[in-house]
């Protein structure tokens, strides 16, 4: 028994020894099990009717970050009002028309039938369950709305239906398990079938919705993925469009299109942030500002051109989200 528990410590020293050199050590446990109960998730909603939800891909989510430093989670305490509650659903690696499915905001379908024999509960599906227009990929990560979040109710042409995940030693070997209620008859649902997330168990309706999308569209044009923000915000009465700070030449035609409803993260943190958060402009900060990049001191690992945010970065575009919403009158 004590050679028994001495392996188990090592093992866990081990985990935490690489999760110092390589992230957090959440993220790596959470990257290989299964999302947070129904349980958990109910007690994460206590005002369904005033929820803001942060739509995204790893930069919402907060890759390599603590949960605190994340911005939706400092955009939280910023607030600090219990009758809010803000939702990070921000998951690495997708692109702006999955995470347009995730919202609701485009028309997502089978890929292919589903068959039901009778008193079967569930069927075993490919990870390439869902396609969008034109055949656009949809592919859920984690099988979540975020990292804590995640998708266990769906409907298919208005019927109710739950959806799990199961993960696979790589992503490509992720399958969904969809499931039904009534076992009583055979059933099949024919490809094609339009399919929408029902997120009832978080929120009736966004109260607000927050966006940044694009970090992992290869070459879309800006007007496309302007087209996909706003798909996004005609789901709520409440938007606030950050500008991909990855993409500085596109700031005109999002303000253009979103007019005061924006956050130009890259204007500010290319000008006002050393000033107002206390630190120092380097050599090399004035390097990628010159060459029209975002600051090193702001980004994750102080890596040259990477998108990822670090400390800094998150509290700043927090900041610009909470300053936007109050002088949009979302919150106080």
């Amino acid at each position: 028994m004590r050679k028994f528990l001495a392996l188990i410590m090592v093992v866990f020293v081990s985990l935490c020894a690489f999760a110092a050199c390589n992230g957090n050590t959440e993220d790596i446990m959470n990257a290989t099990k299964a999302p947070a109960t129904d349980e958990g998730d109910k007690s994460m909603v206590p005002n369904k009717d005033q929820v803001i939800v942060c739509f995204g891909d790893s930069i919402t989510e907060g890759m390599g970050m603590e949960k605190t430093d994340r911005y939706p989670a400092i955009l939280k305490e910023k607030i600090n009002d219990k009758n809010f509650t803000v939702l990070n659903s921000g998951v690495g690696g997708e692109g702006s028309y999955t995470i347009c499915a995730r919202a609701n905001a485009l028309e997502f379908t089978l890929t292919n039938d589903i068959i039901f024999e009778k008193g079967v509960k569930e069927v075993l599906c490919d990870w390439k369950l869902f396609s969008g227009i034109n055949g656009e990929e949809i592919k859920l990560r984690y099988g979540t709305m975020g990292r804590e979040l995640p998708i266990k109710k769906l409907k298919i042409d208005g019927k109710n239906y739950t959806l799990r995940f199961q993960y696979g030693s790589t992503e490509e070997e992720g399958r969904y398990y969809l499931g039904r209620t009534d076992v009583s008859k055979a059933e099949t649902i024919t490809v094609g079938s339009k399919c929408e997330f029902d997120y009832s168990q978080y929120f009736n309706r966004p109260y607000c919705i927050i966006a940044l999308m694009g970090a992992n569209d290869k070459n879309i044009e800006t007007s496309v993925l302007i087209s996909r923000y706003k798909a996004i915000e005609a789901t709520t009465d409440r938007f606030i469009a950050i500008i991909p700070h990855f993409r500085p030449k596109a700031a005109a035609e999002f303000e253009e299109a979103f007019g005061d409803k924006c956050v130009n993260l890259y204007e500010y943190c290319t000008t006002e942030v050393f000033e107002d958060y206390g630190f120092e402009k380097t050599s090399d900060d004035e390097i990628d500002i010159n060459a029209g990049r975002m600051p090193r001191s702001v980004l994750y690992k102080n890596n040259v051109g990477d998108c990822h945010l670090n400390e800094k970065g998150y509290r700043a575009l927090a900041d610009l989200v909470y300053q936007k919403g109050v002088e949009l009158g979302y919150w106080n």
